[in-house]
């Protein structure tokens, strides 16, 4: 009968090995599986915080690239603006005048018009309404630009209607540096 329990306890010798160790994978496959399940919730935690840092970063590119636009946009008509203001005012005479319209790239104006436009109707609506104002005071001022009298009443219509449209474009202006700092 002592061979009998000798038998038995040499079996359980030899198997309690095998479960400690059964026991220690579990626990260690356990103990994986939660670090795994508590990276990935971290993981997904710090993707989604740099989609949106990625998100904000491009739409400050797009708000700079819309002020550059529209400054060179601006700059265009603030030019011809002055052209017909000094021929209004009779400081150029009417070749002068031709000629110093020729000076400005309409092409690169057009172009900075075309992508304000755009890159506000694409990424900030809220800034095409106040891109509407400025060329509604654009409109206006252009009225301007067809009068061929070199009269002050001429000049003093030419300031009303530009100071008006500076007035609208401080506004878009404004508008887009709200956006980015509430970016």
């Amino acid at each position: 009968m002592e061979a009998v329990i000798n038998t038995d306890i040499s079996i359980y010798k030899e198997l309690l090995p095998i479960i400690a160790s059964s026991i220690t994978a579990i626990a260690t496959l356990f103990g994986v599986f939660i670090a795994s399940y508590f990276n990935q919730k971290n993981n997904k935690v710090v993707l989604e915080k740099n989609l949106e840092q990625e998100k904000i970063k491009i739409k400050l590119s797009k708000i700079e690239e819309i002020y550059d636009h529209f400054y060179t946009w601006e700059s265009s008509i603030n030019n011809t603006q002055m052209s017909h203001f000094t021929y209004y005012s009779g400081v150029f005479t009417e070749k002068q005048f031709y000629d110093s319209l020729g000076n400005d790239d309409k092409q690169d104006a057009g172009n900075s018009y075309r992508k304000v436009q755009s890159l506000s109707d694409i990424y900030f609506p809220e800034a095409s309404l106040a891109f509407i104002d400025v060329l509604k005071s654009r409109d206006a001022l252009a009225k301007c630009f067809f009068g061929k009298q070199q009269t002050q009443k001429a000049c003093d219509n030419l300031i009303q209607y530009h100071n008006a449209f500076e007035k609208e474009a401080k506004k878009f202006k404004d508008t887009l540096g709200l956006l980015a700092k509430n970016l």
